[in-house]
């Protein structure tokens, strides 16, 4: 990968046109074109110049680790996300995953995925079995699941953070045509990150008809693998007619799903009727819940894998503060902002 390609990918993280690089710069969109597409190269002088105005570090132009292709699989999005916030956000991932790569060449440590064969779907109530099968195969038991980022981790599969509009919620993307990774919005509460990585998980493992709605079997699969059929009959009982809001509460925080997930996984498995489903599904659109649940929220998960690498190869003397900073995106001291890294 030559300069003029990371130059491309620096501008589109930074959001800006070639004409509005070129500004910054006090150079034409030509030569900054030219640049770009490696007919040129750019002095010493004019790195650091792009640098501190992409807010980049210098070595991210030299980095010996490319990511060359970055696939989308799948999107959790609304139609207002724009092709220009979809091409940063991608270029955000970039980053990011050339610096995750970076800390695993150092200390030697690349978890490989491991997922299940194909489970196929042949009908909506199979999805139910699905999630169990999967959590069968990661031996997670029935139970809540504490941190699912820590749990995907630990099978392979990175979790990408990046900062976002709430257009976009999260993606499943094919890294160098080899494994793939999630990535998420930062900005949107606990419980909906949950649902959208479990929903993505579904991308992995499902095998499902091209014929059915796709996106709402994936939908029931990520409430099924975070909330399975059984621990609804046990922690709601059959025949509901009405669910209060404290009870739906509790179970948000012991499951880390939204409320109205928590009822449709009543209603989806016939625990409460369709009858006083509606009645508080009403209620919720009545009052605004679907847009900001009522009582506390569920908070974010943040991944950890990257960042003990970061610190344990810093800690052993393998890499420098310099080094570690500049993998971790910034100072490591605010990795948990009460390690003393002087």
């Amino acid at each position: 990968m030559h300069i003029g390609e990371r130059i491309r990918y620096g501008r589109i993280k930074a959001g800006l046109s070639l004409r509005d690089l070129g500004e910054k710069l006090g150079i034409t969109q030509t030569a900054l074109n030219n640049y770009e597409k490696g007919f040129t190269t750019p002095d010493s002088s004019r790195l650091i110049q792009l640098a501190k105005v992409l807010n980049l570090p210098i070595e991210y132009f030299f980095r010996q680790e490319p990511i060359t292709s970055l696939q989308p699989l799948a999107f959790r999005k609304k139609v207002t996300l724009k092709q220009k916030e979809l091409n940063k956000i991608i270029e955000d991932t970039r980053d990011w995953l050339e610096r995750f790569v970076a800390i695993e060449t150092i200390i030697d440590e690349k978890r490989q995925v491991d997922l299940p064969s194909a489970i196929h779907i042949s009908r909506p109530e199979d999805i139910e079995d699905a999630a169990v099968q999967l959590r069968r195969y990661w031996n997670l038991g029935l139970d809540p699941i504490e941190n699912l980022m820590d749990v995907l981790e630990d099978h392979g599969i990175k979790i990408g953070i990046v900062d976002a509009s709430d257009a976009f919620v999260g993606m499943t993307i094919k890294v160098n045509d080899d494994y793939p990774v999630i990535v998420v919005n930062r900005n949107i509460s606990g419980d909906r990150q949950r649902l959208t990585i479990a929903h993505e998980i579904g991308h992995f493992v499902l095998a499902v008809d091209p014929a059915t709605d796709k996106d709402t079997l994936y939908h029931r699969f990520a409430g099924a693998f975070l909330f399975p059929k059984n621990q609804v009959r046990k922690e709601l009982g059959e025949g509901r007619k009405k669910i209060g809001l404290e009870e739906l509460c509790i179970l948000k925080h012991r499951y880390g799903l939204s409320m109205m997930a928590i009822l449709y996984r009543a209603f989806d498995n016939g625990y409460i009727s369709p009858a006083s489903f509606q009645k508080i599904h009403i209620t919720f659109r009545k009052n605004k819940w679907h847009l900001a649940e009522p009582m506390k929220p569920y908070l974010p998960e943040e991944p950890s894998s990257m960042n003990l690498m970061i610190m344990r190869a810093y800690s052993e003397g393998i890499i420098s503060r310099g080094r570690a900073n500049e993998i971790f995106g910034k100072d490591i001291a605010t990795i948990c902002g009460c390690v003393d890294c002087a």
